[in-house]
């Protein structure tokens, strides 16, 4: 396995250095920031912020890559995926190990999503194909109307922390596949584990400058994120985090005409029908609300239920967190202190535990909690929690439950817990979400997709092909004769 390792800085810090053409940059130690463990509390080592100049020379070799990489021929491209995969297969342990190191997740989370990055890496394999595949549209002139899927260029991928390993290694791919080089701008919070990302593309034969990776602390975040996006060589965005963030680069992306691609957040709600399984419902109603201290896109925030099972579920609830080992913990203090305040303006609100506290459990973690009689105007109620908490509302009817969780911004993800097939597909096709689970928890999306999002969780389709689609743009040539007569 090569990785290059943590340099050392000016000031003998071990870092995370900047990757450009295949490259390690250091630079001095005044460009160092720390990268602190919430599980330890400690300085794990330092990552190193871009300056302009930098930033600036990822899209240039990105740009100068693209111009050879976009005529690699499809069987080539695919080989390096699957080669991609065979090696990310072999580094399940280091991956685990960098994930809960630096974002403090627990072992099961770190396994998981390490062992998963293989399956998306031959599932856009296996996509590709058919992803880039034109057609022959007719011709109101009679000419010859040719339609090719043309990569889009360069693209600037913004990956989160908290799916660190496999929603980096997901846009990677599908831009290499469609014939895209790359830019990823690796979270702050975790550069080691998306150093290994990065160079385990490199490793499975990609050219070195079709991935380049830069960062930035957060203060000069939106300098160095704007540098790229306002640079001619780049052609489209991807961003997946907070919608406040995504508000900010949208805007940005906006101003210099950029094409944005937008995976945000949700308050992913769970509707419980008077014929579920009640027991299954409210195990996995309490595994969605508090997997991964509640810090995923499509947690469980909401569960609905109806009034005349509430008080059993609300006991099989109860017992099945009361199972839970603990509620993990958060990717920082500053995390966990501001979801534990999101919670405790709810209870000034008016709102009650059925379940648990808001107490911290340690420097990084808040005590998983259910909530009722929470105001519709908190932040508990209008927001994403990103805590180990749910909060409970009671309805009459099927009608009523379907517009309750229809009744917020976000439209990612949304699951109904019913005893009939008929029903379930009935009420999901009235849900207003981009993704809608039957008898499963919200927190779930296939690799070949479409994970979709929809209404303010951002916009467009991902995994499989649907994600190569991204990065493409349909060319239209048109073959007319010399001879020929146009039509008037």
């Amino acid at each position: 396995m090569h990785v290059t390792p943590l340099l050392e800085d000016d000031a003998g810090r071990k870092c995370v250095p900047n990757i450009i053409d295949g490259k390690p940059i250091l630079l001095a130690s005044s460009a160092s920031f720390s990268v602190t463990s919430a599980q330890t509390q400690e300085i794990l080592h330092y990552g190193q912020t871009a300056s302009v100049e930098i930033a600036t020379r990822a899209v240039d070799v990105a740009a100068a890559s693209f111009k050879k990489y976009k005529t690699t021929p499809i069987y080539e491209r695919r080989r390096l995926l699957l080669r991609a995969a065979e090696l990310f297969e072999s580094r399940v342990e280091e991956t685990k190990i960098r994930q809960m190191r630096e974002t403090s997740c627990d072992e099961a989370w770190a396994k998981y999503t390490a062992m998963q990055v293989s399956t998306f890496c031959r599932e856009v394999a296996g996509a590709v194909g058919s992803a880039v595949v034109g057609d022959i549209q007719p011709s109101y002139f009679g000419f010859v109307s040719l339609v090719f899927k043309e990569p889009v260029g360069p693209v600037l991928l913004i990956p989160p922390w908290n799916a660190a390993v496999v929603l980096c290694v997901r846009g990677i791919a599908n831009a290499l596949a469609a014939g895209c080089t790359v830019i990823v701008k690796a979270s702050e919070l975790c550069p080691w584990t998306h150093q290994l990302v990065v160079e385990t593309f490199h490793e499975a034969g990609f050219p070195p400058g079709a991935i380049n990776m830069i960062m930035a602390d957060r203060p000069a975040g939106p300098l160095i994120t704007e540098t790229v996006i306002a640079h001619n060589g780049l052609r489209k965005i991807e961003f997946i985090g907070s919608a406040a963030v995504g508000k900010s680069i949208g805007g940005v992306a906006a101003k210099h005409l950029k094409p944005i691609w937008l995976e945000l957040g949700d308050q992913s709600p769970a509707v419980v029908l008077d014929d579920a399984n009640l027991s299954n419902a409210a195990k996995l109603c309490a595994q969605g609300a508090t997997m991964h201290h509640g810090q995923v896109c499509f947690s469980t925030e909401r569960i609905i239920v109806q009034s005349c099972i509430k008080d059993e579920f609300v006991r099989l609830l109860a017992a099945a967190l009361q199972e839970m080992s603990s509620s993990n913990v958060a990717i920082s203090n500053a995390h966990a202190e501001k979801a534990k305040a999101s919670i405790d303006n709810a209870i000034r609100g008016g709102a009650k535990f059925l379940y648990g506290n808001s107490e911290m459990v340690g420097p990084a973690s808040v005590a998983p909690s259910i909530l009722t009689d929470v105001d519709r105007s908190s932040a508990l109620s209008t927001g994403e929690a990103f805590a180990p908490t749910a909060f409970l509302v009671t309805v009459e009817t099927e009608e009523e439950a379907i517009d309750e969780a229809n009744s917020r911004v976000g439209g990612l993800s949304a699951s109904v817990f019913t005893g009939s097939y008929e029903r379930g597909l009935r009420v999901s096709r009235e849900l207003e979400f981009g993704m809608v689970q039957v008898n499963n928890m919200t927190l779930f999306a296939e690799p070949a997709g479409p994970a979709t999002c929809y209404k303010g969780s951002g916009s467009g389709s991902n995994n499989g092909r649907y994600g190569i689609e991204n990065f493409l743009y349909s060319k239209a040539v048109s073959l007319v004769s010399p001879t020929a007569q146009m039509k008037h």
